[in-house]
């Protein structure tokens, strides 16, 4: 991510995404400037806007000062073909401070965006319980049989 022309950053320190990965205490991070995905332990909790050291190859202008990560509910599987990745004489020239048109190309491609979240259900009320529209299903009073008067 460009800490230049990019409106995600936080006291110009960038502010990247960070997608869940295998490993629930893990984010990874995609990185414009070497092409690769960067791996961080979760220092708190998972929901949480929270800064990180960086330790790209790079070595971007903003390298020493690190960079804020957003943890999202996206997986890095799902948002993996997105990401251009260096190949490995790409990354070697990174490494050295030279770069190339294909790295040029690469690096101006969208990075990858955390996807839409679904919408949540709706929460069901408890319904009341009916009450039964007929009545009891056994008699609850007998008919009374008049006594017979005694014959004196």
């Amino acid at each position: 991510m460009s800490a230049v022309n990019d409106e995600r950053s936080i006291g110009g320190v960038p502010l990247l995404y960070g997608f869940t990965t295998l490993n629930a205490m893990e984010v990874a991070v995609w990185c414009k400037h070497c092409l690769a995905w960067h791996h961080h332990r979760l220092v708190g909790p998972p929901n949480v806007l929270s800064y990180y050291e960086a330790h790209c190859y790079a070595r971007p202008n903003w390298h020493d000062r690190g960079y804020w990560i957003e943890p999202t509910s996206t997986r890095m599987a799902e948002v993996f073909k997105e990401s251009k990745r260096a190949r490995v004489w790409e990354a070697r020239r990174l490494a050295a401070g030279k770069t190339h048109p294909s790295i040029r190309r690469k690096q101006a491609a969208p990075e990858p965006q955390p996807l839409p979240r679904p919408p949540e259900k709706p929460t069901k009320t408890p319904r009341k319980p009916r009450r039964k529209a007929y009545g009891p299903r056994w008699p609850t009073t007998y008919p009374q049989v008049p006594e017979e008067p005694e014959e004196a």
